[in-house]
């Protein structure tokens, strides 16, 4: 019987028995009739019935369920008890299965918050092994500097006992390029042919990745060592751009553990030396490119200025010495006086060379250079010499110097063929960057600017080519008895 079904049934035989009570104890008390008596204890006993079940029922239970609120404020593990096979048992049940459900879904929580903490901690220690593979790169010298460093780091990662790092070298062979831990010399080869080795077979494969394997090189860890990294290898390929630049081969005295998060890390990082390899060798290519194109600038230059005078230098003294065999002293006298000029000339022209491959950079910025180079040349060949700056400029410090050498380049051609009086530049930041350089020279006829100015004079090659590695475009116009201008346009718009 359900508790609402008992609470009334107790509730009517209460309210039934109420009147037939105070009857029967009027009755006892208006007379002492035996009967009347007994009925009145029968009707007390059946009242005591009652409040005993509605006690067990209801009365205890309530208070029971009270007690358990109180302690359930202080301790949430705390039950209600349901041993006693009252009408609330169901309830007090289903009570402490709440109770238990909330345990179990606490304990969860909790360890769902754990691990969720262990994997942002994990993640957290990642980026700050990235973050400081990026800072270390970028401090690094040289590529062998790069592969003991990461070498090292690979190892305390993994726990392995020696590792070796190559570096692919014309495409074909593995150079090693750094070691640690028990490595035996002897039987260990320094250049490995790609497909001679499974290393080679690892780094070279086109979907390779961090991978372990059973597999130990011998030609990596020599003879005598074999044995003792006999385990396994983590090998750790590095890839830029399908292009294999090398590998990282570590070794394990005891079963290695490469868990998904970790060998995540390690790709990553792999990339990340990659990355920087690749652009370590562009920029050795540029330099190398730069370099030569260097050589090339100061040898035209020589040869435009300094090599012809020498050569003039020389065939004039062949010619004095045919006039000292003959014995023509006045002539003699003149050659001298010519070869002595010649010799000056000489030697201002190589002052210049000088000066233009010491490029003077002032750390004000480039308006400074330019007034500093400006104020020179007008000292030097007392030529009326303007500069004029408009706008402010923030230039690449390899635009800056270029722009200072086509400069020197346009000057150094006025003070020898132009013949000016005066000499004008005009530096602007808008509407986009530009350079004019402009004198009242001679000039030259503009049918032969392609032909003979561009094709002959070497200068004016070195500042088109000046001009183009900084993409730049330059325009040089000229009349005769007028002058000549030279414009270089950089920045937006070219």
């Amino acid at each position: 019987m359900g508790i609402k079904a008992k609470f009334y049934l107790y509730l009517l035989a209460t309210i039934a028995l109420s009147p037939l009570l105070w009857h029967v104890m009027l009755s006892v008390y208006q007379s002492s009739n035996v009967v009347d008596i007994g009925f009145a204890l029968l009707i007390l006993l059946i009242y005591l019935g009652l409040y005993l079940s509605i006690r067990k029922d209801f009365l205890s239970p309530f208070t029971d369920l009270q007690q358990w609120v109180n302690d359930y404020n202080i301790d949430q593990s705390a039950r209600l008890s349901n041993k006693q096979k009252t009408a609330f048992q169901p309830v007090a049940t289903a009570i402490n299965h709440l109770i238990d459900e909330n345990q179990y879904l606490y304990d969860d929580m909790e360890d769902i918050l754990h691990k969720q903490v262990q994997r942002l901690s994990k993640k957290s220690a990642s980026l700050e092994t990235l973050y400081g593979v990026s800072s270390k790169l970028n401090s690094m010298h040289s590529a062998t500097e790069l592969f003991e460093y990461f070498l090292d780091v690979f190892m305390q990662m993994t726990f392995a006992s020696s590792g070796v790092a190559r570096r692919l070298i014309n495409d074909t062979e593995l150079h090693l390029v750094a070691q640690k831990g028990v490595i035996d010399d002897q039987g260990q080869q320094i250049d490995v042919v790609s497909s001679a080795c499974f290393c080679g077979e690892v780094a070279m494969a086109p979907d390779s990745c961090v991978q372990f394997s059973v597999h130990t090189c011998q030609k990596c860890v020599g003879k005598k060592s074999e044995a003792k990294a006999s385990v396994g290898t983590i090998f750790i390929p590095l890839k830029y751009h399908g292009k294999t630049l090398g590998i990282f081969n570590l070794f394990f005295d005891s079963e290695p553990s490469l868990a998904f998060d970790e060998r995540a890390l390690l790709e990553s990082i792999a990339d990340n030396i990659a990355i920087a390899l690749d652009k370590a060798r562009l920029d050795e290519e540029t330099k190398r490119l730069e370099l030569s194109q260097e050589r090339l600038f100061l040898s035209q230059e020589i040869h435009d200025s300094l090599a012809q005078t020498i050569y003039s230098l020389k065939l004039q003294v062949t010619v004095l010495d045919d006039m000292l065999k003959q014995g023509n002293k006045k002539d003699a006298g003149k050659k001298v006086a010519s070869l002595q000029l010649n010799i000056t000339q000489a030697n201002q022209e190589l002052r210049e060379l000088m000066c233009n491959f010491r490029v003077p950079l002032d750390p004000r910025g480039i308006e400074a250079s330019l007034e500093n180079l400006v104020n020179s040349f007008r000292a030097e060949e007392n030529i009326a010499t303007y500069l004029q700056v408009e706008g402010k400029f923030d230039l690449a410090s390899e635009t800056e110097m270029q722009i200072m050498r086509i400069t020197q380049e346009a000057l150094s051609n006025i003070r020898k063929h132009a013949k000016a009086r005066n000499v004008r530049i005009l530096f602007s930041a808008e509407p986009q960057c530009q350079l004019l350089i402009e004198d009242d020279g001679v000039g030259f006829k503009k049918d032969t600017l392609d032909t003979e100015v561009m094709g002959n004079n070497i200068g004016m090659n070195i500042m088109q080519e000046r001009a183009s590695r900084i993409g730049a475009h330059i325009d040089i116009e000229s009349e005769v008895d007028e002058g000549t201008r030279v414009i270089v346009s950089f920045g937006a718009g070219v």
